[in-house]
């Protein structure tokens, strides 16, 4: 690779691999909102929740594809921001990039929340933000130092989740085939029935899970940003997109199942890890302590890539820009957005003070916030598309479509819609999804003001 070909315009190093690139795809997909929020899922939906992963996951896969055609119709541009800007206008893409941006530092907060709670299980009396805190420490320092060094680390922290998750799937699949027993009883399908049935806590029930499940796949979209910093974009992305049914049938299917195979959904935690519960359960010795370990490293990982993106995000929407704050945090130095990751990590610090004014509900309330955001900026992103698709002559477009175009775009934005309203009126969910709006609400008024005053 030539050293015109491994930078990009605006100064990334193309450092990350395909092993990379497939690695950090996995890491957006198995995190906090897995071994930790499934717990809330179930106790919402029951056996249910099953269905729920299945259909949000298509949904997912639909919005990837449509963001994949996006990426690779312009490697030049770094983030999907700059595209909304493109398509929807600079105002949207204003806004949407400072959500955005706000949605990983929100993400970064609920998994430092979280690490506090894991690390209960073996310090109870260890207050719950230290943890945290000093893993955004060590984290930033990583992330200053190079992009592939945080790839070799999202890398590492992968193999890590897809070793136990397939190890986990094995040994509850080994104990269903032998008849084996937990301290839960037998192992078997039984327990998708009993206890009130598949759809044991009714509709409300039912659509009351989904908050939780679509927080678990919060982070795919990772995938796209990681394209201005890949040695081989064309090719790594659209496998990265493509297996994405596959991760999510294994890795969220398959393990949501072996746990309900285990432990009657009405029996299971909801402020420890399933996973924890469920290994513990089959008396393997240790097997608790082994999974709560996976679990810390699983959420070491996504703060990482949240950090990661979050940084990315701030120089994307300064690039370029004028005024003190734009040229602080809108170049590089040494092809990293320093400025943008520092700011980022000490936000994210701020989770401490979060889990002083709130509780045990931390986790809860900031995974609920970090969704209602994220479900608006997907409903952007779909627009986008739409916009690019009308916009661009049909011998100018590359191979990898959105399939079905534009049906398949009107229905999942149809789907997010519906969470959104959804959220607005679940009672635990519609303070968060306020919050939400008002933030764009916020953004919006604040840029019209600073595209005024620039006119001025």
């Amino acid at each position: 690779m030539s050293k015109k070909d491994s930078t990009t315009n605006s100064g990334y190093e193309r450092t990350l691999t395909n092993a990379h690139i497939q690695l950090i795809a996995l890491g957006g997909t198995i995190g906090t909102g897995l071994f930790l929020g499934v717990g809330n899922s179930i106790h919402q939906a029951g056996p249910s929740v099953i269905l729920i992963y299945i259909i949000v996951g298509i949904f997912l896969y639909f919005l990837m594809r449509a963001l994949g055609e996006l990426v690779l119709s312009d490697l030049k541009k770094h983030t999907y921001i700059e595209f909304i800007e493109k398509y929807l206008g600079k105002n949207i893409g204003f806004v949407t990039g400072y959500l955005y941006w706000i949605s990983w530092v929100s993400l970064g907060m609920a998994e430092m929340t979280a690490l506090g709670i894991y690390f209960q299980y073996w310090f109870p009396h260890l207050p719950t933000w230290v943890p945290g805190l000093v893993t955004i420490v060590v984290l930033l320092g990583i992330n200053l130092l190079s992009a592939r060094l945080f790839g070799n680390l999202e890398f590492s922290f992968a193999i890590i989740k897809i070793v136990t998750i397939i190890a986990f799937v094995l040994l509850i699949a080994y104990l269903l085939v032998t008849g084996g027993k937990t301290s839960f009883g037998p192992v078997g399908f039984s327990n998708l029935t009993k206890n009130g049935g598949f759809f044991a806590t009714g509709g409300k029930g039912f659509l009351g899970g989904f908050q939780m499940v679509i927080f678990s796949f919060v982070g795919v979209e990772l995938i796209g940003l990681t394209a201005a910093e890949a040695q081989n974009p064309k090719v790594t992305i659209k496998k990265a997109i493509n297996e994405l049914p596959l991760r999510i049938i294994l890795f969220y299917v398959m393990a949501i199942l072996a746990i309900l195979l285990v432990i009657p959904w009405n029996k299971i935690a909801t402020n420890s890890s399933p996973f924890v519960q469920a290994l513990g359960a089959t008396g393997i010795r240790n097997a608790g302590s082994i999974i709560n370990f996976v679990v810390i490293s699983a959420a070491v990982s996504s703060t990482n890539s949240f950090l990661y993106s979050a940084g990315r995000l701030l120089f994307s929407v300064t690039y370029n820009g004028k005024g003190k704050w734009n040229q602080t945090f809108g170049h590089l130095r040494r092809q990293l957005p320093q400025n943008g990751l520092i700011l980022s990590a000490c936000l994210m610090g701020l989770a401490p003070v979060v889990i002083i004014l709130i509780g045990n509900q931390a986790f809860n309330f900031i995974s609920s916030t970090s969704t209602s955001m994220f479900l608006i900026i997907w409903c952007l992103m779909i627009l986008t598309h739409l916009s690019y698709r009308k916009q661009t002559p049909v011998n100018e477009l590359h191979d990898f479509q959105m399939p079905q175009y534009p049906w398949l775009d009107y229905i999942t934005l149809i789907f997010f819609g519906l969470m959104i309203i959804l959220l607005l009126a679940l009672p635990a969910n519609r303070l968060s999804m306020i919050s939400a709006i008002l933030i764009f609400v916020i953004l919006w008024a604040v840029s019209k003001l600073w595209h005024r005053e620039r006119a001025n």
